[in-house]
């Protein structure tokens, strides 16, 4: 199934000046910043918008994929309502929209605003629908031709922020569908120039990618990396293990023990999701957990907590590794961003010499 693909030109980008979430003006939005306290002071303000270089500038051949990195679970489902159509492959079309979208949707923050906030890794999931390319999780979410202009926008105005983009499910997709998203995204103005092939590898340094003055990966779906060096092939790049529990005890056992098994020369997602199951929506209707926000807050504060993600960090060094990307849905809702960057932080200090 095909849709008439397109056009990208600088014009198209003017649409992003003004945030959807907030009105402000992109590129002069204010930073935010986060406050973190550690023993030597080093870090004791920085910009969320800025940090992988603001932390790492001392330590700049840290490899990518041992430091902690803040994702989101299905990144781009900020504009998903209980009126959006449902993805082709749901399973749930006898279901009444307005329950998929409690269940579905993980995310209430722009692409745009995740980054500022700090978050590295995005979770693509994209439908080839009549109307376009779409983000979807049970239902129809966003313009993927919006998401790209947004990632394109940071990219451009934080060169030295590495961002990571998980094109994980690719659904009515053939051939010829295949080609035209990947020549789109290399054609895409601001993303095109600014993206690392894979000859840089998950070993690749941050200096190796400042240097190179390359900062968006693009991680894609097996058997069509041959379209261009600059895609990495997934099942060889990145390690993403799903442990689809709504149990935070199974989880928080499952997430301790995967991180120990972690593949060198590979990069690591810890997924910090509460999966429900039928069960669990069912019984949500009769109960206070009658959605994924509420089952996730504050289901799964004691997981992205400083003391659960410094016992992951503790637990690969133990087997000679690291804590890598971590993901969470309602991402705002919590410290998750602070944490991950204080391990970053300690890190430092410690490669400093000044822990």
């Amino acid at each position: 199934m095909s849709f008439k693909v397109p056009k990208t030109s600088s014009k198209s980008l003017q649409k992003l000046k003004h945030s959807k979430s907030t009105g402000d003006v992109l590129e002069n939005k204010a930073e935010p910043t986060c406050h973190i306290h550690i023993q030597s002071l080093l870090f004791p303000r920085y910009n969320t918008a800025t940090w992988m270089h603001d932390l790492f500038k001392s330590q700049p051949t840290v490899k990518l994929n041992e430091i902690v990195i803040p994702g989101t679970h299905d990144s781009a489902t900020d504009e998903m309502t209980k009126h959006s159509p449902y993805a082709t492959f749901n399973k749930l079309h006898r279901v009444n929209q307005q329950l998929v979208c409690l269940w579905a949707k993980t995310q209430h923050h722009t692409i745009y605003d995740q980054l500022m906030d700090g978050v590295r890794y995005l979770d693509l999931r994209i439908e080839n629908h009549a109307d376009g390319w779409k983000t979807f999780h049970g239902l129809l979410s966003n313009n993927l031709t919006d998401v790209l202009d947004q990632i394109g926008v940071f990219a451009t105005n934080h060169n030295r922020e590495i961002i990571l983009v998980d094109l994980q499910n690719l659904v009515n997709f053939d051939f010829q569908d295949h080609v035209n998203l990947t020549e789109y995204i290399i054609k895409h103005p601001s993303i095109g120039l600014r993206m690392a092939g894979n000859h840089f590898g998950a070993d690749g340094t941050l200096l190796d990618f400042w240097n190179a003055d390359k900062n968006i990966i693009f991680f894609y779906t097996e058997g069509y990396r041959h379209f261009s060096h600059l895609y990495w092939l997934r099942h060889t790049s990145i390690e993403n293990p799903w442990y689809n529990t709504p149990k935070k005890s199974v989880l928080q056992e499952k997430l301790l023990s995967g991180i120990c098994k972690r593949k060198p020369g590979y990069f690591h997602v810890s997924q910090l999701v509460l999966t429900p199951d039928a069960f669990k929506v069912v019984t949500g209707l009769l109960t206070k957990v009658s959605s994924l926000y509420s089952l996730t807050i504050p289901g799964i504060t004691d997981l992205i907590s400083s003391e659960f993600l410094q016992s992951l960090e503790l637990k690969a060094t133990q087997a000679n590794t690291h804590l890598n990307i971590v993901i969470v849905d309602f991402y705002e809702h919590s410290s998750f961003i602070e944490n991950c960057l204080k391990i970053n932080a300690d890190m430092v200090v410690s490669r400093n010499g000044l822990a």
